[in-house]
């Protein structure tokens, strides 16, 4: 959008009038291949929307603002469609690392809990395994308060 587009998109904004210059300066014909149609769009929502019935300046340009206020909408349609694709991918991804993290927890469990190429510490009072010595701490402190000395083994 242009300096001068941006002003008369506050202009039209501020003061609820259509700004007929700015929907007499679009190109219809580059607007239906594609030509700046976003900040083209943009710029002329505001007039279009403050476009009443009642407005003289309307008759000349009715097809115009017509198919202009048609372009806008097919512009927000293909973007809630692209929207709604973008999410339904999101969430596929989303509720496919749960499972991921499952398969993983299961292969734990089937392999009776050991993990290779992971350290293990083992209490040395009881010989339960833990996969960190924070775990192994607060084992020793519940389990073994008596103990005065506990050793970590890998």
């Amino acid at each position: 959008m242009t300096e001068g587009q941006a002003m008369a998109t506050a202009f039209a904004i501020t003061t609820n009038l259509p700004n007929w210059s700015l929907i007499d300066e679009i190109s219809i014909p580059l607007l239906e291949t594609g030509v700046a149609t976003l900040p083209v769009l943009q710029a002329a929502l505001p007039s279009v929307l403050s476009i009443t019935k009642d407005d003289e300046k309307l008759n000349d340009r009715y097809w115009k603002v017509l198919r202009i206020a048609q372009l806008q909408i097919e512009h927000l349609l293909r973007s809630q469609q692209e929207l709604l694709k973008h999410m339904e991918k999101l969430e596929t991804e989303s509720e496919s690392k749960p499972l991921k993290t499952k398969n993983v927890r299961s292969e734990r469990k089937t392999s009776g809990g050991s993990t290779e190429n992971c350290e293990k510490y083992k209490c040395a009072d009881c010989g339960k395994v833990f996969l960190n010595e924070t775990f192994l701490t607060s084992h020793f402190e519940r389990r073994h308060p008596k103990s005065v000395q506990h050793s970590v083994s890998e």
